[in-house]
């Protein structure tokens, strides 16, 4: 799980050095998450975001509609940021093959974070993801959106053996058949503009999923036969 450690020893918070500047001036009407969020009028009472940086977007949340929130960050910077930034957050360290929490909430948010994971970890990702989402809740996924599955070498460890792995993340969960699709917005990477025909390499998506468990199954009344 080398990736995985790189950025919670020392990448996670090289990665907020790099970014600070634009986490301040965050557009909240160009993020796709939000746009999901506000769309939809979701008003969810607890809300997680795992790889939340300084807590940023989840500030504009809890600023919209009240809820409780809670980010999980592997950066120790970012954590020290966003505890004197936003006090009203609860910051945890952790990575998202690993989150220190029990509860379920009603809204995770994971965005542009799969694509980090080291490929030996990322079920284990997705499988606590899958943990801290409630019943009815939702998952919102935000990551590249490429047609195909797309390995990149990451650039800024051109030493070291690093790649990001671009796909259909949300394809993993709704193959469970306990997610759906709620919505997909897609935008250019680069503007975070919403256009209709963008190149493969520069598409990015957020895909809006609820959870649901059991009460969507169709009851046959036919038993299976036993031996």
């Amino acid at each position: 799980m080398l990736q995985d450690r790189l950025f919670s020893d020392f990448e996670g918070d090289r990665w907020f050095q790099r970014n600070q500047r634009l986490l301040n001036a965050f557009d909240t009407s160009a993020d796709l998450p939000l746009k999901l969020i506000f769309l939809y009028g979701l008003t969810p009472e607890r809300v997680l975001e795992i790889g939340a940086a300084n807590g940023f977007r989840l500030a504009a949340i809890h600023q919209r509609t009240g809820a409780e929130t809670v980010a999980v960050e592997p950066s120790a910077q970012a954590v020290l940021n966003g505890k004197a930034s936003f006090p009203f957050i609860t910051f945890i360290r952790g990575t998202a093959s690993a989150v220190p929490l029990r509860d379920a909430f009603d809204l995770v948010i994971v965005n542009f974070v799969f694509h980090w994971i080291d490929r030996q970890s990322v079920l284990r990702a997705v499988a606590e993801v899958d943990r801290l989402v409630r019943d009815g809740g939702y998952l919102l996924i935000g990551d590249f959106q490429p047609v195909n599955q797309v390995q990149v070498r990451y650039h800024h460890l051109e030493d070291q053996e690093v790649y990001t792995y671009k796909q259909n993340y949300a394809a993993t969960f709704l193959a469970s058949a306990l997610y759906h699709p709620v919505a997909l917005l897609t935008a250019h990477h680069a503007t975070k503009e919403l256009q209709a025909s963008v190149a493969e390499n520069e598409r990015i998506g957020a895909w809006l999923l609820r959870k649901e468990l059991s009460g969507h199954y169709l009851k046959s009344g036919v038993h299976s036969a036993r031996g």
